[in-house]
């Protein structure tokens, strides 16, 4: 995860607890990706959160999905890593106030 998200996460209000990164001489916790799953809703509406590896499992994504109507939400992030999936997927609900 880039500084750039952590520095987000913290901004936005996350709690930061495993450390083991460095921004402007401040260590900060970085979440593991159970604590940021557990941070996310399981559902919104009647999506369900999601997790899965796309691009034959060069890219992850996170978002909720509708398996009744087979449609997915507006709330849909991509990362490198699971972890950097999910931190962006919880990044966005907290912009649009639905992860409250």
């Amino acid at each position: 995860m880039n500084s750039e998200l952590i520095k987000k996460l913290k901004d936005a209000g996350l709690s930061l607890r495993h450390c083991d990164s460095e921004i402007e001489g401040i260590r900060y916790d970085l979440p593991s990706l159970e604590e940021l799953i557990e941070a996310c809703p399981t559902n919104i509406g009647k999506a369900t959160f999601v997790l899965g590896s796309a691009n034959q499992g060069k890219e992850w994504v996170a978002c909720y999905f509708d398996f009744v109507t087979n449609r997915g939400s507006d709330f849909n992030e991509t990362g490198s890593t699971p972890v950097e999936a999910v931190a962006k997927l919880w990044l966005a609900l907290h912009a649009v106030g639905a992860g409250d």
